[in-house]
C-alpha cells in the first residue's frame, strides 16, 4: 500500500441496510460491487461520515439507523497514516442525552477534529447535476470542498452561525442589551470577512488548477458574485465597519423574518465553460457536466495534497465509472493514481473495473 492515509477496517452496526458488516483491507483501490439495492452506497456513506457534516446523502443521524433496530447505529474505522494508526467511531443513540458522539482513540472529539487526521471527498450521481441545482446547493457544494482545503473555513462558519443565532435570540427578547448586541454583531462581521476571504482565495486556487486540466476532461471557471450591499472591501477594518452598520440597520427586518437577511451566504455561484466563458456550465451537455464535476474533484484533491495538510484525501466514487466511456475511465484512473491516495468505488458489475491496478480489493455486497 503506497498511500500515506488509508482506511484499513470498517465495522458497521445497524447502519442503513447493514445490521452487522465489516471490511478489512490494505489496498489502494477498494471496489464494492453487487446488484442495485444491495447497500454499496451505504458503505460509501459511512466513509463520508469521517468528514464533518452529514455525509454524501446529507442525512440526519436518525435516518441512518437500521429500520430493524430503531435505537442506534455505530461506525468504527481504523485509519492508517504515516506509519501510525487511529480508531475513529461515530455513534448515535436515540436514548442518550447527547445522542451523537465522535470518539478518536476512545476519547470524545468534535466533528471538526476529523480534519486533523484525514480529508474525504466524493463523486455521486446526484452531484453530476450540480450545475442545474439551486444556487444554495452549489454554494454548499463548494463550501464543503473549501473546508477540506482550508479547515479554518469550517471554524469560521461554525462561529458565524453561532453568533447569528445568538443575535436573533437577543432581538426577540423584550429588553435588548444594546452593548451586548453590538459586540455580537462585531463578531459576526469579523467571521463574515474570514468566510468571504477564504472563499475568494480558495476558489482562485481551484480555478488555477482547473485551467490546467487536460483532455479528455472538460473544465470550468467558478465565479462568486456577492450582493452589492455587502461591499466587499479587501481591508478587514473597512469591511467589518460597513457590515456592522448593515446588521444594525437590518435589526428590525431580521427579527421579523427570523434570519440574517444579508451575509456571506448572499452569494451567487456561477460556473462557466473553460474554453468558452460566455457559456454557463448548466447549458453544457450531460457528458460535459459530468466531466466538469470530475475535473473539480481532481483539482481539489491535488490542492489538498499540496497544502499544509500534506496528504491526499480519500476519494469516494459512487457508480460514476458505469457512466463513463473507456477513454474517460482510463484517464480518471490515471489521474487518481498520481494522487497516491485510497479510492473507494461502487458498481453493479466487477468487470467495469478491470483497468484498475493490481493493488485493488474487490468486495461483493449482497442484500442482507
Amino acid at each position: 500500500m503506497c498511500s500515506n492515509i488509508f482506511i484499513s477496517q470498517i465495522i458497521l452496526n445497524n447502519f442503513r441496510s447493514h445490521q452487522n458488516f465489516s471490511i478489512n483491507t490494505n489496498s489502494k483501490n477498494i471496489v464494492l460491487y453487487g446488484e442495485n439495492g444491495a447497500g454499496k452506497t451505504n458503505i460509501l456513506e459511512s466513509v463520508s461520515l469521517l468528514s464533518p457534516g452529514r455525509g454524501l446523502r446529507n442525512a440526519k443521524s436518525e435516518e441512518i439507523i437500521n429500520k430493524k433496530n430503531g435505537l442506534n447505529f455505530a461506525l468504527t474505522t481504523n485509519i492508517n497514516f504515516n506509519n501510525s494508526s487511529i480508531k475513529i467511531q461515530k455513534i448515535h443513540n436515540k436514548n442518550s442525552i447527547l445522542k451523537s458522539s465522535i470518539l478518536i482513540d476512545d476519547e470524545k472529539a468534535k466533528s471538526s477534529d476529523l480534519l486533523n487526521y484525514l480529508r474525504v471527498i466524493w463523486i455521486t450521481p446526484v452531484m453530476e447535476k450540480i450545475m442545474l441545482q439551486s444556487n444554495s446547493e452549489r454554494r454548499n457544494f463548494f463550501d464543503r470542498l473549501i473546508f477540506n482545503i482550508q479547515k479554518n473555513h469550517l471554524k469560521s462558519f461554525s462561529r458565524f452561525n453561532k453568533f447569528t443565532k445568538e443575535r436573533l435570540y437577543i432581538l426577540k427578547t423584550n429588553e435588548v442589551d444594546t452593548n451586548w448586541l453590538e459586540q455580537i454583531e462585531l463578531k459576526i462581521a469579523k467571521y463574515a470577512f474570514d468566510i468571504i476571504m477564504i472563499r475568494k482565495k480558495t476558489i482562485a486556487m481551484i480555478n488555477s488548477n482547473l485551467s490546467t486540466i487536460s483532455k479528455p476532461f472538460n473544465s470550468c471557471i467558478i465565479e462568486l458574485i456577492y450582493d452589492n450591499s455587502l461591499k466587499l472591501f479587501e481591508d478587514e477594518e473597512i469591511f467589518v465597519s460597513h457590515y456592522v452598520e448593515v446588521l444594525s440597520r437590518n435589526r428590525a427586518i431580521d427579527k421579523e423574518l427570523n434570519r440574517t437577511v444579508l451575509g456571506p451566504n448572499k452569494v451567487e455561484v456561477k460556473m462557466w465553460k473553460l474554453d468558452d466563458k460566455s457559456i454557463e456550465a448548466k447549458y453544457c451537455s450531460t457528458g460535459e457536466q459530468k466531466s466538469i464535476l470530475i475535473s473539480i474533484i481532481l483539482s481539489v484533491a491535488q490542492i489538498i495534497k499540496n497544502s499544509e495538510f500534506d496528504n491526499s484525501p480519500i476519494i469516494l466514487i459512487d457508480e460514476a465509472m458505469a457512466h463513463l466511456d473507456q477513454n474517460h475511465r482510463e484517464a480518471l484512473v490515471s489521474e487518481l493514481s498520481k494522487l497516491n491516495t485510497q479510492v473507494w468505488y461502487t458498481g453493479v458489475t466487477k468487470n467495469i473495473f478491470d483497468h484498475l491496478s493490481k493493488d485493488t480489493d474487490f468486495f461483493e455486497v449482497k442484500r442482507s
